[in-house]
């Protein structure tokens, strides 16, 4: 029996952690749920709610990457919307903490 390992994200990194992600989908999903909405939610309370343009980018980052979840999209979606949310609430905590 041969195991064929399928490319999810092109990004060797992440293929070598997420690699059988039809298995391992659940578990996958349960933690994006969780560092994705707890890094909004920090993003948020932050200083992103003093801000309209702040506030859009991470409602819609964040609302996108948990639709896909909702939706059951394919894996390769959920994964860009994740690290995009996550990617937007990074910069914006740092940038609300720092000035």
């Amino acid at each position: 029996m041969q195991s064929e390992k399928t490319e999810l994200t092109g990004i060797k990194f992440i293929d070598n952690i997420f690699f059988d992600h039809d298995i391992n989908r659940y578990g996958i999903i349960s933690m994006l749920l969780l560092v994705v909405g707890i890094l909004g939610g920090i993003a948020v309370g932050v200083g992103g709610i003093h801000s309209t343009i702040q506030l859009v980018l991470l409602a819609f980052s964040t609302m996108a990457a948990l639709s896909m979840i909702l939706a059951v999209a394919p894996m390769k979606y959920i994964l860009y919307s994740s690290m995009l949310a996550v990617a937007i609430d990074l910069v914006l905590i740092l940038v609300n903490t720092i000035f």
